[in-house]
């Protein structure tokens, strides 16, 4: 029988994983958002037995990781190797609202990113976005999953545009901009939620928290950004993890 000519390529990444799907007894289905590849695919084999067990906590949501992979674009899924946690989280894993706001991160992004190619100054943000959570001092995050939505779509194209916003404005869905009255269909915020949005979409880390928002005004806005991206997403489901959210900070 003749060898196969085809010598693998091994090339060092680092990603964040948003989902792991168990595909079989012995392997699971990693999606990694990748520095390099954009979101990727890989195939990863579980260890059932001993210390070695402990490297399947590696592919949990939200982790970042630096492996090894032989790209092929044309692979439905990609090897990896090596793989290593590439920045350990200290309150994450135990701090019941951080837990929240990371399964609602890994969701949103699953889909969000589903189609999404490199695109470092994304990664950048995602990273820098997953440490900040990490160092937050309590009661400076209850905005921080409706900030961090707004944040990443200004980096694949379907935020919303606030440079036509004015006080009373209403946020149009189906468009993306705000409009001074009411449109000829339902897809669209009242002016109070769009002036809020609005206050999001132009704020950080740091100052949102100077956005004064109820725990009713959070739920009602995270229900119309899941709205708004199901609209403009292909395939973007009614998130799962907002109900968990709505329960932590509604």
């Amino acid at each position: 029988m003749q060898k196969s000519l085809y010598q693998p390529m091994w090339q060092s990444e680092k990603g964040v994983v948003t989902s792991s799907v168990r595909h079989n007894d012995g392997t699971c289905v990693v999606r990694v958002f990748t520095l390099s590849y954009g979101m990727v695919p890989f195939i990863f084999y579980l260890s059932k037995k001993g210390k070695k067990a402990s490297r399947n906590t590696l592919v949990q949501p939200m982790t970042q990781i630096e492996f090894e992979t032989d790209y092929i674009p044309s692979a439905t899924l990609m090897k990896m190797r090596d793989i290593k946690n590439a920045k350990p989280y200290k309150e994450i894993p135990f701090n019941p609202k951080k837990s929240a706001i990371s399964l609602f991160m890994s969701e949103y992004l699953t889909h969000a990113l589903s189609r999404e190619q490199s695109n470092p100054g994304l990664f950048d943000y995602i990273v820098k976005s997953i440490d900040w959570l990490d160092d937050a001092n309590e009661g400076n995050f209850a905005n921080f999953h409706l900030l961090f939505a707004l944040g990443v779509s200004s980096y694949t194209g379907v935020c919303p545009n606030t440079d036509d916003y004015r006080p009373g404005y209403l946020l149009n869905l189906r468009e993306g901009n705000f409009i001074p009255s009411p449109p000829g269909h339902n897809d669209y915020a009242d002016a109070n939620l769009s002036y809020k949005i609005a206050l999001l979409a132009g704020a950080d880390f740091d100052t949102m928290s100077d956005i004064p928002l109820t725990g009713a005004e959070r739920v009602e806005i995270l229900n119309i950004l899941n709205h708004y991206f199901r609209l403009h997403i292909p395939s973007f489901p009614i998130l799962k993890s907002i109900e968990v959210l709505q329960a932590v900070f509604g």
